[in-house]
């Protein structure tokens, strides 16, 4: 698989919280460590982050809330000496995801987009910090304020999906009545996608938004649980029913390429470029 390229369709990094501002230092600390180049902090409208890229070079954030003594000058200084971090502690924990970002061209067509077929109605945009003359589209749900971070500039380059990239973007919807919704909107308008998918532990219905991004809506049912006991989760090799039947070709699959793969551990981590939200 050839590299990926950051664009229209293609979206630009995707990032997780971490509870309080004091786990960032520690957390470039640990990732220091381990031969992770990291960039930052940067302090945003609400929160500071820093960024790195996994050794496929997709763009990684970490962020936690800002309270009212974070200010660049603030975070500067408790990033002046790195604490000592020999593992990742519990208040480290990354807790949830926060948001993606992908691009856009057309901030109206795009939050219309949102509003109409999945029922999206919180946005909200402010100027891109990191570049002048763009801005920052946020799309989500009162619950879930801004989990799209759409980066807005007149004349985005186009994106290719490949190795170092994010494939697609999934959200949950509650059950099947939900996602027949969706569908249904999505139908009466033409617009393409791939119907209903059953992946035995959910469904999935795919399609893309105006800019070209591959979404995926996921129903929690009947969910991971369905065939073995929370407690068992991950700990041997599930397949669903309907590949059951080549569950000793796959796991002899699955051994090859394990001897096969001789990757390079460590890994050479690429470097994020400054400011890291700039095109």
């Amino acid at each position: 698989m050839r590299p990926g390229r950051v664009g229209l369709g293609s979206p630009h990094h995707l990032a997780y919280t971490t509870p309080k501002f004091d786990s960032l230092p520690k957390w470039k600390s640990w990732l220091r460590q381990k031969g992770v180049s990291v960039e930052g902090p940067y302090v945003r409208d609400d929160r500071t982050s820093i960024y790195v890229r996994d050794p496929d070079g997709v763009i990684v954030e970490i962020t936690s809330p800002n309270n009212d003594e974070v200010s660049q000058d603030y975070a500067k200084e408790a990033f002046r000496d790195l604490p000592s971090a020999t593992a990742i502690a519990r208040e480290m924990k990354l807790t949830t995801f926060h948001h993606a970002s992908p691009l856009t061209y057309d901030s109206e067509t795009t939050a219309k987009f949102f509003d109409k077929f999945l029922g999206l109605t919180d946005k909200f945009t402010i100027p891109n910090p990191d570049q002048t003359g763009t801005n920052i589209l946020g799309v989500g749900s009162e619950e879930r304020p801004g989990f799209l971070r759409y980066l807005a500039m007149p004349k985005p380059p186009e994106g290719y999906v490949g190795e170092g990239s994010i494939h697609h973007i999934a959200m949950a919807v509650e059950d099947d009545e939900a996602q027949q919704k969706i569908l249904k909107r999505l139908n009466e308008v033409g617009i393409e996608n791939s119907g209903i998918i059953d992946r035995f532990w959910f469904h999935s219905l795919y399609f893309r938004d105006p800019d070209g991004n591959l979404l995926e809506i996921a129903t929690k049912n009947p969910g991971y649980s369905a065939d073995e006991p929370p407690e068992k989760l991950g700990t041997s090799l599930v397949l669903p029913k309907w590949l059951e039947p080549r569950r000793a070709e796959i796991e002899s699959a699955l051994k090859l390429a394990d001897a096969n793969n001789h990757g390079k551990w460590p890994p050479d981590y690429p470097r994020v470029h400054s400011p890291p939200e700039a095109m």
